[in-house]
């Protein structure tokens, strides 16, 4: 078990409360980003990369990836990208939009989560409250700061 102390933040909220948002928020605060945030797109959701802006299609209402859970089809070779970009960051200020149940079943962010919570950078991340309490124990997060978000 590991301890995430005051260098973790999650910001919780039912589903569309503006979790994102604010974190995005907090995003253009930081002058060094580094992470991931999932922003809403007609077909689904598209994963930017906090450091250099770059936009791809991950999540998708329709099957155009193999990944499937729920209503969702994603880009599972994205996820991938995306894992080891974050499994390198040894400290900074570091987000995650969002930790679900994707990862709670051990995909999604997942294997990134894990590494950074070991490391010492400063982690904000985003979780669906009906997740929060699973979340914390599935990734040992024993004290965070909780940020709520919405009504």
């Amino acid at each position: 078990m590991h301890s995430c102390q005051a260098r973790c933040r999650i910001i919780t909220g039912e589903r569309d409360a503006g979790k994102t948002t604010r974190l995005l928020e907090m995003v253009a605060a930081c002058s060094c980003p580094q992470g991931f945030a999932c922003v809403k797109c007609q077909d689904g959701y598209l994963l930017r990369n906090l450091s250099s802006g770059e936009e791809r299609l991950f999540m998708s209402s329709s099957p155009v990836f193999t990944g499937r859970i729920g209503r969702w089809f994603y880009d599972e070779n994205l996820f991938r990208k995306a894992n080891s970009i974050l499994e390198k960051i040894d400290k900074g200020t570091v987000f995650i939009d969002e930790i679900g149940r994707l990862e709670l079943s051990g995909g999604g962010f997942a294997p990134s989560l894990e590494v950074l919570l070991h490391k010492d950078a400063e982690l904000t991340i985003t979780v669906r409250r009906s997740f929060l309490q699973q979340v914390m124990e599935a990734f040992g997060i024993s004290e965070a700061e909780i940020i709520e978000v919405g009504a």
